[in-house]
């Protein structure tokens, strides 16, 4: 029986054959962003603000951590839910752009020669 998640995604992930993911754990991914400031924090914090200016509401969220508030992200392949402020694990790639859920990734990384370093690798490299 052919895996629905393959079935709707398989093409754009094919495309990330042998890509390194650096896996991540909220909140922690979240907390060093914040503390450091980070290219992570530096895309909420564009995103936010652009959000707040064109849509003219949320002023309030744009001061401190409350700013975690305006980003979330899906795994490329099932659709989960990475947030900054709740208990989960994913995959992303250096750029920031391509997400896979710890599940996923634990199914298809062999399948995709995907190879897995630490975030910590991450840090250095945003």
């Amino acid at each position: 029986m052919a895996d629905w998640r393959l079935e709707l995604n398989g093409h754009m992930i094919e495309d990330l054959s042998g890509t390194t993911f650096y896996k991540v754990t909220f909140p922690e991914f979240w907390e060093v962003a914040y503390r450091e400031k980070n290219a992570f924090y530096q895309m909420i914090e564009r995103y936010a603000k652009s959000h707040v200016e064109s849509s003219n509401k949320g002023h309030e969220f744009l001061e401190g951590e409350r700013i975690r508030h305006f980003w979330h992200e899906h795994c490329d392949l099932c659709y989960e839910k990475a947030m900054t402020d709740i208990n989960c694990t994913f995959f992303v790639t250096d750029d920031l752009r391509h997400w896979i859920c710890e599940k996923c990734f634990t199914d298809y990384k062999e399948q995709f020669n995907w190879h897995e370093k630490s975030a910590e690798e991450l840090y250095s490299k945003i």
